[in-house]
């Protein structure tokens, strides 16, 4: 706790008395699309040459029982310069839990204050920040109640730390939950970190709670968190806090999508089907300036309206409005009263699964069924270029699922499980029409039908298998990999160093056969076996030939023009005796 001086004393009533606080903005994005979602509006001192920072700032603050002072200060500064906050972001505010009992917070200064600046409560977050202990918590959760029902959301911050324990969460029921910055910083070298995440992401999906993760400040945490399947993100590495509500880069956005599919379907085999934006319906959106009145006597006179997506004047994505919301909406002893003379915009449902056009179709299945019960069975909107582009159904969606992995059953290779050709050859043709860096990997074993001969068919399968498994295990940057058929098998990556990966995956083959060779043959180095032409021969131990192709010599190369390239390397790898990797 900071020392409270006569001069950090008079520094703190400068502050108060001449209003010397700045707001900035620090972006809260989607991990799932990149898209912002929320700013969180932070205080900085404009006063020069203050003994303190901000944090011991507001730490003063209660030691000289300001703290409503100085928030309330904060708050309208926040309030203030957001304004010309974008339609349907959210803005973060930070709360002590201690000043909510404040009879002046209570008497509704925020509410007014967003509605000079044309703000609405509902696209309020308040942040719990638990700076100190909460002095009553009953009345601090009477408090919490009488804002919820006003349409603020509630926010908890820090998880995982502090105050901010189960109980709480229990007893606030919050829409947001902040991890704290201690669980993300390096989350993606500790395991530990890693399973209490992903029991939070459990948890916040089983209770319809949005989780987002603060203080990202690599791209390595970032990939983590998204492969956790963690909603939303905040940091450094996303952006700094600015007095302006900037957008992240165009760039990072790609990369999260990226991330996040590859994420996702990680742990399955990849279908390569289109998008979701192949089963997408074109209908016709609502305009969030329409009257509401209007459209709930188009649901009325059309009985195969289910649902119906609602979109500004760019045609961005605003929120679903379904049959079931608006009849809630319009029913009950006062809903027609209250809801004749409003727009679209103030009873749309803006918490809705909101996909791009080239998202696959598995990963869209499997974030829909992820969602609340509440809201398991609304359409999902397809946007393209973020406009509205058309909805899926649900039952749409999941009879597409269904016809995808009765396909990819009947095409796996039933000893390996893994892709077959047709699934490989739309892959090398779409890898190779990229302007993308990439790296296919064929991996051919040497003396396999000599051990096959010699062995039986059932230890040449688990050799095959072993192959197959020493590959899998290896690959470690979501590389594609399928199997042709017989003792071929091809590996796909967005990489174009592969070396060190094959070298791996040479030396955990050459360990585990072993076990599928006799004390015998193993000691000698070859086994006796009959050559094609039925005389017997030597035959060394199975080794593995590795021909790799990439983008460096070649690329948007017809898959005629790949396949000779690839056989003549094959060929040349095969020459070499024992294990080989070649790369052109």
């Amino acid at each position: 706790m900071i020392e409270i001086t006569t001069e950090i004393k008079k520094q703190f009533s400068e502050i108060l008395e001449r209003k010397k606080v700045y707001p900035v903005y620090q972006p809260i994005i989607s991990l799932k699309n990149g898209e912002i979602t929320g700013y969180e509006a932070l205080s900085r001192i404009s006063l020069e040459h203050t003994d303190f920072n901000v944090e011991e700032m507001f730490q003063i603050s209660e030691q000289l029982c300001k703290v409503w002072e100085l928030e309330e200060l904060c708050r309208k500064k926040s309030i203030e310069n957001a304004g010309k906050k974008p339609k349907g972001v959210k803005l973060y505010i930070n709360v002590n839990p201690n000043v909510l009992k404040d009879a002046q917070f209570r008497e509704g200064m925020t509410a007014a204050y967003l509605k000079k600046y044309g703000l609405k409560t509902k696209e309020v977050v308040f942040e719990i920040t638990e700076r100190s202990s909460i002095d009553d918590n009953e009345l601090f959760f009477q408090t919490v109640q009488h804002y919820k029902k006003q349409d603020f959301k509630i926010a908890i911050d820090d998880f995982g730390d502090g105050y901010a324990g189960l109980n709480r969460i229990c007893a606030l029921r919050p829409k947001f939950i902040k991890l704290d910055i201690h669980a993300i910083r390096n989350i993606d070298k500790d395991k530990l970190k890693q399973s209490l995440v992903e029991s939070c992401v459990i948890f916040c999906k089983n209770s319809g709670i949005k989780l987002i993760a603060e203080g990202i400040e690599t791209a390595d945490e970032l990939k983590e968190l998204i492969r956790l399947g963690v909603d939303y993100g905040q940091g450094y590495y996303i952006k700094r806090p600015a007095r302006d509500m900037e957008d992240i880069s165009e760039e990072l956005k790609q990369n999260i999508q990226r991330w996040n599919y590859k994420s996702i379907i990680q742990s399955e085999k990849p279908s390569f089907w289109n998008g979701i934006g192949t089963i997408a319906k074109k209908t016709k959106p609502v305009q969030i300036n329409e009257s509401a009145l209007s459209l709930y006597e188009s649901f009325q006179e059309n009985e195969d309206m289910s649902e119906i997506c609602a979109v500004d004047a760019n045609n961005k994505v605003r929120g679903l409005i379904t049959r079931s919301q608006i009849y809630r909406t319009f029913g009950g002893r006062y809903g027609f009263t209250l809801h004749s003379r409003s727009s679209v915009e103030k009873i749309i449902d803006e918490d809705t699964l909101t996909v791009d056009y080239e998202t696959p179709i598995e990963l869209v299945s499997r974030m829909a069924l992820a969602r609340p019960n509440s809201t398991l069975y609304n359409a999902i909107i397809v946007t393209k270029k973020q406009r509205y582009e058309g909805i899926v159904t649900v039952k749409a969606l999941l009879e597409t699922a269904v016809s995808i992995q009765v396909s990819k059953a009947m095409d796996a290779s039933p000893l390996t499980g893994l892709p077959g050709n047709s699934v490989i050859q739309e892959k090398i043709a779409e890898i190779i029409g990229s302007t993308n860096e990439y790296a296919v990997v064929y991996f051919d074993l040497d003396n396999f039908k000599a051990y096959n001969d010699a062995y039986g068919f059932q230890n040449g399968d688990r050799m095959i298998r072993m192959l197959a498994d020493s590959i899998t295990e290896t690959a470690k940057q979501n590389e594609f990999i399928g199997h042709i058929g017989g003792d071929d098998i091809v590996m796909i990556s967005e990489h174009r160093d592969v070396e060190e990966t094959c070298i791996e995956i040479i030396a955990k083959f050459s360990t585990r056969i072993k076990e599928l060779y006799n004390t015998t043959d193993w000691n000698r180095g070859y086994i006796l076996s009959t050559n094609r032409n039925g005389f017997p021969e030597r035959f060394p131990i199975a080794s593995v030939s590795i021909a790799a192709v990439t983008d460096k010599s070649a690329s948007h190369e017809s898959l005629e023009n790949f396949s000779e390239r690839i056989a003549k390397l094959k060929k040349k790898a095969k020459k070499q005796a024992g294990n080989s990797f070649i790369c052109n």
